[in-house]
């Protein structure tokens, strides 16, 4: 049987899912590009789960930075803190936390790298050609490589998927700031919390966690549309939580919209951002990667056809990540509504009448078994 695997893209998914493969003896020739990773990459109880079946818990939680409780505050237009509630996760869910994005790709690459079938190339794919899924790849040295199985997982934008999909007008963009800040004060207001701070143009979303071994603070912040940018913060007592000296890089959130398309063309299968994106509200696109990787994993342990393989993932894991796109989409409007709509949210966030986790992220961070 042909165990010969083409990876193209050299990110989080690229790596968790190089992992997957080469523990079930592939050969693998993965093309890592210029994959760039900043900040850090919230786990929530589903993707913790999968984590651990991945790798080793032990080799995370060095860098694991746990949230033990959500809480929902407004920024109002005085600049003054209106905390509206607070939901406890102790005893209540699995693990919840932070790790930083450079680290978790790290503890996945090397595991990947202890298996010799592994060759990368530092290059980036520029063509697809294929002939009756005889598949050829091009890089940018214009060197010419054969690649029967391909896995694209080089995100919503690279070559993989415009070969699978093609130019794809139903592409949405939405601008995501984000900073990082190694000051005590920010840190210790938002030990183990999450925080969530509504604002007239957007919404905070503050957390802990380590960046290069060292204590920081997360900062995230969602514009309600891409006019606006982070607000500037004047008042004293609200910069001990959000310093004014933030440096915010902006990143592009691209996601699907419209009617579904193929993952799958003559052999090359999409993977991660690739195949199927998710609204940026509910933190899961990289929860979801490891959902998906752990599928692969099970399903690999019980066929190695490569093609069974991905139609059973085609078959079971579509719905799922359905379901988890619409309920992003609809979390993105609720936070992000301003006037009358903002204030009743608000209303019924400080009266819990917003069934947020009954309705919305339990049944996303339960586990399905495909068993």
């Amino acid at each position: 049987m042909d165990k010969n695997l083409t990876i193209i893209g050299g990110g989080f998914a690229s790596w968790v899912l190089a992992s997957v493969f080469a523990k079930q003896g592939y050969y693998i020739s993965l093309f890592e590009g210029k994959a760039k990773n900043f900040g850090s990459q919230q786990i929530s109880p589903n993707g913790w789960t999968a984590l651990s079946n991945l790798v080793n818990p032990k080799k995370i939680e060095p860098y694991f930075e746990p949230f033990h409780s959500i809480y929902f505050k407004k920024l109002n237009t005085n600049q003054n803190l209106e905390f509206l509630t607070q939901f406890n996760l102790l005893n209540k869910i699995g693990n919840f936390g932070s790790i930083e994005r450079e680290s978790i790709i790290k503890i996945f690459k090397n595991q990947t790298l202890k298996n010799k079938s592994v060759t990368v190339y530092n290059s980036q794919i520029q063509h697809v050609i294929s002939e009756n899924e005889n598949n050829k790849i091009i890089d940018d040295d214009g060197r010419v490589f054969e690649a029967k199985s391909i896995i694209g997982a080089d995100g919503i934008n690279g070559i993989s998927r415009r070969f699978v999909v093609g130019l794809d007008k139903n592409i949405a963009s939405k601008k995501i700031y984000r900073a990082v800040s190694f000051q005590n004060n920010p840190y210790q207001l938002t030990k183990k919390i999450l925080q969530v701070l509504f604002h007239d143009k957007g919404y905070f979303v503050i957390y802990p966690t380590i960046i290069n071994k060292k204590k920081a603070t997360n900062f995230i912040f969602v514009p309600t549309n891409n006019n606006f940018g982070p607000p500037e913060i004047n008042k004293k007592t609200v910069n001990y939580l959000i310093p004014n000296d933030l440096n915010w890089i902006t990143t592009i959130s691209s996601y699907k919209s419209g009617e579904k398309t193929s993952i799958y063309k003559n052999g090359v299968f999409l993977f991660g951002d690739a195949a199927f994106t998710i609204p940026p509200h509910l933190a899961q696109a990289g929860n979801q990667i490891l959902e998906d990787a752990d599928f692969l994993r099970k399903k690999l342990a019980d066929n190695s056809n490569f093609k069974d393989v991905i139609n059973s993932f085609i078959k079971y894991r579509y719905l799922k990540k359905n379901i988890v796109a619409d309920k992003s989409s609809m979390i993105g409007k609720i936070f992000s509504a301003q006037k009358l709509v903002g204030n009743l949210r608000n209303l019924c966030i400080k009266s819990n009448k917003l069934d947020l986790f009954d309705y919305v992220l339990n049944p996303i961070w339960t586990n399905e078994n495909y068993e």
